[in-house]
């Protein structure tokens, strides 16, 4: 059975599921026409992160990952790689990468695109195991742009692969271009739940999140001390699930 889930594919085979993630970036990088400037290992480890937020937040082991770069090999490509390749040894995953690159014409604007491929047991998934009065907190700031550079409160890749591999988290939503109040109103409707927000709440639920700078996480309110300390991220509490 294959399913769509948020913006995953699951691939169900008895009681294993391969799940498969993307990421695309665009118009960041060195080349003349790219709006923000960054270097290009940059580029490779930020889309990276990316991909793979989304696969270990749901607990799968990232087996695959493919590289599809809008850009030569020597120099952009070379660069971009070493990125990938140093986020992944840095990490401790060990992954086959696999990839192309565009040789037949100039760029003059960088475009990468990241697909991840993972497994995971079927009952090991972070997905359609919230409850009713279970709680939501963000870990993290939504960040965008330039914000990202050198920002100490956004989400790494170390954080979501904790992330992964916490029982506590009962399941696990990382939050990108289209903000927190999109991400929420996501879990409402698989779930067909209401999310009490708090009174109050300090954030701002509409903003980009950029590279998946922060993450919604549901858990058990008697697990609260446990996620709260789990990263070194701010906690923010969010509502509870009615």
């Amino acid at each position: 059975m294959i399913e769509r889930y948020r913006d995953l594919v699951i691939i169900y085979e008895e009681n294993i599921a391969f799940v498969i993630s993307c990421d695309s970036l665009g118009a960041i990088g060195n080349k003349e026409n790219d709006i923000l400037k960054v270097d290009e290992e940059i580029v490779g480890r930020t889309t990276l992160k990316v991909a793979l937020s989304e696969l270990l937040s749901v607990g799968a082991t990232p087996l695959v990952i493919s590289d599809t770069l809008s850009v030569e090999m020597h120099p952009t490509g070379e660069k971009i790689l070493k990125g990938i390749k140093k986020e992944l040894e840095e990490n401790g995953l060990n992954v086959v990468l696999t990839g192309s690159t565009e040789e037949n014409f100039s760029t003059s604007m960088t475009g990468i695109g990241i697909t991840a491929f993972g497994r995971a047991r079927k009952e090991d998934l972070k997905i359609k195991k919230a409850r009713k009065g279970m709680y939501v907190a963000l870990i993290g700031y939504p960040r965008v742009g330039s914000e990202v550079l050198g920002a100490e409160d956004v989400m790494t890749l170390k954080d979501y692969i904790k992330i992964s591999q916490t029982k506590e988290v009962v399941e696990a939503v990382p939050v990108g271009s289209k903000g927190i109040a999109y991400e929420l109103q996501v879990l409402e409707d698989l779930y067909g739940f209401r999310i009490k927000k708090d009174d109050g709440l300090n954030i701002d639920l509409f903003k980009s999140a950029g590279p998946a700078t922060c993450c919604l996480v549901v858990y058990r309110e008697e697990d609260t001390d446990f996620i709260k300390a789990m990263t070194d991220k701010p906690f923010t509490h969010v509502g509870i699930i009615e």
